[in-house]
C-alpha cells in the first residue's frame, strides 16, 4: 500500500536549485509566478486508519484489526464533530477488480460514514500484467467513481500512488509499467465520470513522494506533456508524501524536531516553486496526503512525538504561503509493535490499540488547528 524505498540524497539542479537557493528577491519574485492559492480556512486532518504498510523491506505480519476498537479510538482523535478524513487504499491488478469493490473494504467504508466520518480512496496502480494496464485501470477508476460517488461522505479519490517512485512494487506505483499513463489518463476520467455523475463533492487528485534530482524534474514535465490542458483542469489537488527522518532527503540539522520543521518546508517549497510549475498546475491546493515517523529501535515515542508536532505545527502554520488545505498521517496502528523493522510500527497506536504518546499529541492538534 504505502511506504518506498531508501532515497539516495541528490544534488538539486537546474530550476529546483534555483528555488531552493533562493535569495529574498528570488523569492519574492518566484512567489509572483507560482503562487498556489491563498488559504485562510483551518487544515482537515485525517489519519490511514489501518496498520497495514507497503514496505520496502520484507514484509512482516499484521496483527488482525478489531473493528470496534479502531472506531473508538478514531472517535477519539476527532474529537467533536469536525470534519475528519479517513484515507484508505484500493488496489488494481486486473480488469476483474473493476466489477465492485472487495467485501471487507466495502464493510470498512460503511461503518465510518455510519459515524460520519468523511473518506478519500487511494486507487493504486498495481497490474498483474507484466507490461501494464493503464487502459484497465482506467476502467477501474472510472467504476470506482460510479459506485462511490454517489456516497456524500466520500470527497475525494486520488488516482495513483508515489507513481514518482520506481524501485518499490510493494509500497509505489512507479514500480509498474505504465503508472505514468496510468496517473494522467486515470485523473482525466475520475473527473469525467465525477462530472457526468453530478458527484460535486469528490474532488480528484494525485501524490508525489518527496525526492530530488533530475529524474523528478522529468516526471514532471511529463505529465505537463502528456496531460496538456486536460489534465491540468481535472486536478482538483497534489497531495504530497513527506517522512522527514525516514524517506527522502536526510536531515542536515539537529536538534530533531527542528530539523523534522526544516525538512516539511523544504518538501513543499519543492513541490509548489519547483515542480507543479512544470507540469501546468501552479496554483493547485495541496494536500500533505502522508506523513508519518515509526517508532522501533532508535525511534522513541519521544521521538515520533516531536516529529509529529513539528510537521504538523509546521503544515498549519504556512498553510496560506503554500495553499496547504488538508493533511492526513500515517498511520493510526502498528501493524506489529513486536517486529524489529521500524515499517511495522507507524501508528500512533500500539497493535493492541493502546495509545503511544503521539496519539495524544495528535489529538491536541486536530483539537487546536482544525
Amino acid at each position: 500500500m504505502i511506504r518506498r524505498r531508501a532515497i539516495a540524497v541528490a544534488l538539486v539542479a537546474g530550476l529546483l536549485a534555483a528555488f531552493l537557493l533562493r535569495t529574498p528577491d528570488d523569492d519574492a519574485v518566484a512567489a509572483k509566478r507560482t503562487r498556489g492559492p491563498v488559504t485562510a480556512a483551518p487544515i482537515v486532518f485525517g489519519i490511514y486508519p489501518g496498520g497495514a504498510a507497503g514496505t520496502v523491506g520484507p514484509a512482516g505480519r499484521t496483527r488482525p484489526e478489531d473493528a470496534s476498537l479502531r472506531l473508538a479510538r478514531l472517535e477519539q482523535l476527532r474529537g467533536g464533530t469536525r470534519p475528519f478524513v479517513l484515507h484508505l487504499y484500493d488496489s488494481f491488478t486486473r480488469r476483474a477488480d473493476s466489477a465492485s469493490l472487495p467485501p471487507a473494504l466495502a464493510s470498512e467504508i460503511d461503518g465510518y460514514l455510519s459515524r460520519d466520518f468523511q473518506l478519500e480512496l487511494v486507487l493504486a496502480y498495481r497490474p498483474a500484467e507484466p507490461g501494464g494496464d493503464a487502459a484497465g485501470f482506467v476502467e477501474f477508476v472510472r467504476s470506482r467513481v460510479r459506485q462511490l460517488g454517489q456516497r456524500p461522505g466520500v470527497i475525494g479519490v486520488q488516482v495513483t500512488n508515489e507513481a514518482n517512485v520506481t524501485g518499490a512494487p510493494s509500497a509505489a506505483d512507479g514500480a509498474y509499467s505504465g503508472a505514468r499513463d496510468a496517473l494522467v489518463q486515470g485523473v482525466i476520467a475520475a473527473k469525467a465520470e465525477a462530472r457526468a455523475g453530478g458527484f460535486d463533492q469528490l474532488s480528484v487528485g494525485f501524490n508525489w513522494a518527496y525526492q530530488l534530482g533530475p529524474a523528478e524534474a522529468r516526471f514532471w514535465s511529463a505529465l505537463g506533456r502528456d496531460g496538456g490542458e486536460a489534465f491540468a483542469e481535472a486536478v482538483d489537488w497534489v497531495g504530497l508524501d513527506a517522512y522527514p527522518g525516514t524517506w527522502g532527503p536526510a536531515l542536515k540539522r539537529r536538534p530533531l524536531a527542528r530539523a523534522a520543521r526544516r525538512a516539511t518546508l523544504d518538501a513543499l517549497t519543492a513541490l509548489r516553486r519547483g515542480y507543479l510549475p512544470l507540469a501546468g498546475l501552479a496554483g493547485v491546493p495541496l494536500h500533505v496526503s502522508e506523513a508519518g515517523y515509526p517508532t522501533g529501535r532508535g525511534r522513541s515515542a519521544r521521538k515520533q512525538v516531536r516529529v509529529l508536532r513539528a510537521v504538523a505545527r509546521a503544515v498549519s502554520a504556512h498553510r496560506r504561503r503554500f495553499g496547504v488545505t488538508d493533511f492526513r498521517w500515517f498511520d493510526l496502528r502498528d501493524a506489529d509493535s513486536a517486529s524489529r523493522s521500524f515499517e511495522g510500527r507507524y501508528g500512533l497506536l500500539r497493535d493492541d490499540y493502546r495509545p503511544k504518546p503521539a496519539f495524544r499529541s495528535y489529538r491536541a492538534i486536530i483539537a487546536k488547528h482544525g
